[in-house]
């Protein structure tokens, strides 16, 4: 990520609920990242400046409920997996790559919403 490591804080990302090959259900799994949140739900703050430049990052802006972090290029997240952050529960509605100046990968951006 392009922001300096100090500012990172420690996330867990939980796998969505997934089943094996006989339909059985798979445990969860969890592993711990480093990411950098630009906002949280209920935060009024513009982040389009700070996500960078995607092809595929989503033409909705995000609304007042959603949350935006930033991942490492080596994030296991994936959408509808839960994120833990700072005590909140998020649930990945949307992840898009974030490229910098010379066009290469720089990070992921997730568009996430609170969940129980």
């Amino acid at each position: 990520m392009s922001a300096p490591a100090e500012t990172e804080v420690p996330c867990t990302i939980i796998k969505a609920a997934r089943t094996d090959q006989q339909g059985q259900s798979l445990p969860a799994e969890a592993s711990e990242e480093h990411c950098l949140v630009l906002k949280l739900p209920g935060e009024d703050i513009d982040v389009s400046a700070k996500v960078g430049s995607s092809p595929e990052r989503p033409a909705v802006l995000a609304r007042r409920e959603d949350a935006v972090l930033l991942l490492r290029i080596v994030t296991k997240a994936d959408v509808d997996d839960i994120i833990e952050v700072a005590g909140i529960r998020l649930k990945a509605v949307a992840i898009s790559p974030s490229y910098d100046r010379i066009g290469k990968l720089a990070c992921h951006v997730v568009q996430a919403v609170g969940c129980d």
